[in-house]
């Protein structure tokens, strides 16, 4: 039976040291909560996280809430995932988890093929990010989950990204609890932790007092206690060595403080009693600090370079003398502090060749390649091109997912690669890897600086340098400096037929697009088609022709960019994985195209497509960008939820890439899902953020930018920022594309609702030439929601009306679900002025239906309001019909026909002008202001 975790608290028995009850009191109400938290433990060396960690796992099975407990070590801190792992293995009665970890294992065990030029990376870390929650938040149903994650402070560079990332996007439902040494807080844990929007909980460990202290020494006098603990200062880990050691070694201690400065160092106090051990206990203890927790008898022996039963039998003895403990039925150290000082005893030279006797039993075992290149790390030579090549595999396989530990292999590779032509090519290869993992991790001007080189040498590197230095000067928007490179380039490469000389080409033509100088782009990019030849790669046709196609369609050149945009479609679908990898980069390019003319569904699937090469072949660069063109599809057809994700996926993606343009794109994607979900509060902060923060040096992407953060704050009740905004993207359609209607239509709804209706007119002038160039339904849709608005301000509410019902025809053909939602909410006002309220509130009642459908939370409960008030006003209305007198109801129901005034004045024999007067009550005993709306009120009358 499976308890709640806010049932009343049980009285079970847990570990805890005395002392510490206050922590597990606190850990019991978070478990109760049921919501997300964090908890960081701090302390000294031994002063007893790990214990805690152990007494709030026990408080949590009191409760039934699962726990999974994972922990770092030092000599395993350079595993990529090894915390992580550690964590997911031990989840008791979540299998799920489980085979997480080991499908993480296997991605970073993959040995290349033969030969194999390109070899596969499997995932990109933002993935594993993102899947690592949603396991977290599957396995806290119904009721809760506890991680525990021991000794953060050695952790591994990926599992640090990972905590991080679940302090920025906590799981629901999951208390996470981290131990870390006072003050080794990581720096990008510490920053998010101190931004968390979950409660962030900090128990700092102190010194046991007197008291509490006297069950960890149970067999010494009440003085020898006093003693102890004074040398101890009440640290739980110095309190059991010292009252395990004899008394002479205890006076040895005493006299030593001196020496000390009136302290003792807890690693003096471990290597103490580590050094009382014979030859053979200590090389055994030695081995088993070089292999990891829990112990392999069988590697331990390979490392000690003993035999087996010598092995076991030292093993026993270790455990005889508490230097090793059984838990959980596997050998273990008793701390890790007693680890970590049985390794650094080891003199230096026997660490490396028990690195290497690791290395070489664990590939004789077919070992995953992570762990025997970690070994292989602390033991490669000088001249070993075996062991550089293991490395350089291992981190090939590991780039996109732990850069900072393939960085680490990769530069002891190099370290181990003799110089010299025999090996200057791998070297070069080599380096270009190291260059793009650092590129991975954010250190473009590290990586850049290797590109360099390598981009003035020569050999097959030379161009892969190019473009990826083409690329990384990009995403840091440094669009001079990628101009003059490329344009350096081609200035020295052959005549026009040259492949290198295409690629080139097109290149420099996306820099061109990204300035916003469509028509160079134009240019270059049909240029590089007519270049294209027989030696060229083949998805340099496909880039070319797409370029060509987008260019036109920003030149509002439509027709002819639909047509080259067929074309590009068919060539870009044409290309097999392998053809497609190696320009990648035209997806992105492709998928926004078909976005601008509403071809969302073969959007989509270009973006699935680039999305899957991308994960396959490690191309990480492109994914934010695919990220960018899916949150927008997904959000003009109603997909809020998804795309929200979409862009804050791209978002984490562009905050590891370290790139302030591409985050600052990406950001600005997000503020409009994020205002339709959460409403201005949520949104207009990071609105603000970037105003205050990066300056987009594209004038493409910030072009599009402007136009989301412009909808995001009209939509907020901020039409003069709107058209702050929207002045920046001037007046000139070119550079606006296929949304230059709509572009213009929100200035002329922005400029109306600012009191500038002349300049309301205007802007949709301007909106409703361009739809003559031939436009889709969506935009029609925008310029009709806007001449909605001018005869709105005008009092024309009649008209309104009309053209707010054919903005709603227009979005719904154009399964524009948010946009027909916004349009149903302004015919719902037109209607509500004609004096029309059953039809206010069906067009209320279907505008909070599409809201609410499409996930978008905020406008929903806005129309609710809406609703709420406008059935408040229909109960203070003026009264019924049958309020009327004879005559106002006889001239009335004249009225409502049709008849003129002179016409009523005629039939009845009065004067027109007795006819105006009795109307004029009318309307306002009725509460309408125009004939239609008569007719409809009396209509409503029973």
């Amino acid at each position: 039976m499976i308890r709640r975790a806010d049932a009343p608290e049980p009285a079970a028995k847990t570990d805890v040291l005395p002392g510490r009850q206050g922590e597990l009191t606190r850990l019991r109400a978070l478990l109760r909560g049921g919501e997300p938290a964090f908890v960081v433990v701090s302390g000294e060396p031994g002063i007893g996280k790990s214990r805690l960690l152990s007494a709030f796992a026990v408080a949590a099975a009191s409760h039934e809430v699962p726990a999974m407990s994972g922990r770092a070590t030092e000599t395993a801190s350079g595993m990529p995932w090894a915390l992580a792992v550690d964590a997911l293995e031990h989840a008791d009665g979540h299998p799920q988890l489980a085979a997480h970890a080991e499908w993480l294992r296997a991605r970073l065990a993959v040995t290349p093929s033969p030969g194999d030029a390109a070899p596969v990376i499997p995932v990109e870390r933002h993935r594993v990010h993102r899947q690592s929650r949603a396991l977290l938040e599957a396995s806290a149903e119904p009721y809760g989950l506890l991680v525990l994650l021991d000794d953060v402070h050695w952790a591994d560079a990926a599992s640090v990204e990972l905590v991080d990332y679940l302090v920025r996007h906590p799981a629901r439902r999951t208390v996470v609890v981290l131990s870390v040494r006072t003050g080794r807080l990581p720096a990008e844990l510490e920053r998010s932790l101190a931004g968390s929007v979950a409660p962030v909980l900090h128990m700092p460990l102190g010194p046991l007092s007197p008291e509490d202290a006297e069950p960890l020494m149970p067999a010494a006098s009440p003085a020898h206690r006093r003693r102890l603990y004074g040398i101890g200062r009440g640290n739980p880990l110095y309190l059991e060595i010292l009252s395990q050691l004899p008394v002479h070694a205890v006076d040895e201690l005493d006299a030593a403080l001196t020496g000390y400065g009136g302290r003792i160092g807890l690693d003096a106090l471990i290597a103490r009693e580590l050094a009382t051990l014979p030859p053979p206990l200590a090389t055994v203890a030695h081995a088993a600090s070089v292999a990891a927790d829990p112990l392999d008898p069988a590697l331990v022996a390979a490392v000690a370079a003993m035999a087996g039963d010598d092995v076991r039998e030292a093993l026993d003895e270790l455990v005889a003398r508490d230097v090793l403990r059984v838990t959980d039925g596997t050998l273990r150290f008793r701390h890790p502090l007693v680890r970590a000082a049985a390794y650094r005893m080891a003199t230096a030279t026997w660490r490396v060749a028990a690195h290497l006797r690791a290395a070489d039993h664990l590939a004789g075992r077919d070992a995953p390649l992570s762990v025997r290149a970690e070994h292989l790390f602390h033991g490669v030579r000088p001249g070993d091109v075996a062991g550089a090549d293991l490395l350089a595999a291992a981190a090939l396989h590991s780039v996109d997912i732990a850069p900072a530990t393939a960085m680490r292999w990769l530069r002891a590779a190099l370290w181990a690669l003799p110089e010299g032509p025999p090996n200057a090519e791998q070297r070069n290869e080599l380096r270009l890897a190291l260059a793009k993992a650092l590129n991975a991790s954010g250190r473009f001007n590290e990586g850049g600086a290797i590109l360099h080189e390598l981009a003035a040498g020569e050999g097959p590197s030379r161009y892969a340098a190019l473009e990826c230095l083409g690329a990384a000067e990009r995403a840091l928007g440094r669009l001079p400096e990628a101009r003059a490179l490329l344009a350096a380039e081609l200035a020295r490469t052959g005549g026009p037929g040259s492949p290198d000389h295409v690629g080139l080409l097109v290149e420099l033509a996306a820099i061109d697009m990204l300035e916003g100088d469509w028509l160079r782009g134009a240019e270059g990019a049909a240029e590089a088609l007519r270049c294209v030849g027989p030696g060229s790669r083949p998805g340099l046709t496909a880039v070319a022709m797409t370029m060509t196609a987008l260019a036109e369609l920003y030149r509002c050149r439509f027709g002819r960019g639909l047509t080259l945009l067929e074309e590009a479609r068919l060539a870009a679908d044409a290309l097999t994985d392998l053809e497609l990898r190696e320009d990648l980069d035209l997806m992105p390019v492709l998928a926004w195209a078909e976005f601008l003319v509403d071809e969302h569904q073969d959007a989509l699937r270009h973006v699935e497509r680039g999305l899957r090469t991308a994960r396959r072949y490690g191309h990480d660069h492109v994914v934010p960008q695919l990220y960018v063109v899916r949150s927008v599809v997904h959000g003009r057809l109603g997909m809020v939820p998804q795309a929200l994700t979409d862009a804050e996926d791209g978002e984490e993606i562009a905050r590891h890439l370290d790139s302030a343009e591409l985050y600052t794109f990406v950001a600005a994607i997000k503020s409009l899902p994020l205002l339709w979900r959460e409403g201005p509060e949520a949104a207009l902060p990071t609105i603000t953020d970037m105003r205050d923060g990066h300056t987009l040096r594209s004038v493409w992407w910030r072009g599009v930018a402007d136009q989301t953060v412009a909808e995001a704050r009209f939509l907020a009740g901020d039409p003069s920022g709107c058209r702050d905004v929207l002045a920046g993207l001037g007046s000139d359609p070119e550079g606006l594309g296929p949304h230059a209607p709509s572009v213009y239509a929100l200035r002329a709804q922005a400029e109306v609702a600012c009191g500038d209706a002349k300049a309301g007119w205007e802007w949709y002038l301007r909106a409703a030439a361009v739809t003559e160039r031939g436009v889709s339904r969506a935009q029609l849709g925008s310029v009709a929601r806007a001449r909605a608005v001018i005869a709105q301000a005008r009092g024309d509410h009649a008209a309104g009306a009309d053209a707010a019902r054919k903005a709603v025809k227009l979005f719904a053909a154009g399964s524009r679900p948010i946009d027909e939602g916004l349009a149903r909410t302004l015919l719902a006002e037109l209607a509500s002025a004609l004096g029309e309220t059953r039809t206010a509130q069906r067009e209320l009642g279907v505008a909070r239906e599409l809201f609410a459908d499409s996930g978008a939370s905020w406008l929903a409960r806005q129309v609710g309001r809406e609703q709420r008030r406008a059935g408040a006003r229909v109960r203070r209305r003026s009264p019924e019909p049958g309020g009327l007198s004879g005559r106002e109801r006889e001239i009335a129901e004249l009225a409502a026909q049709g008849l003129t005034n002179r016409q009523i004045a005629e039939r009845l024999f009065l004067s027109p002008r007795t006819v105006e007067t009795h109307l004029a009550k009318v309307f306002q005993k009725l509460g309408v202001s125009t004939r239609t709306a008569l007719a409809h009120r009396l209509a409503e009358a029973p």
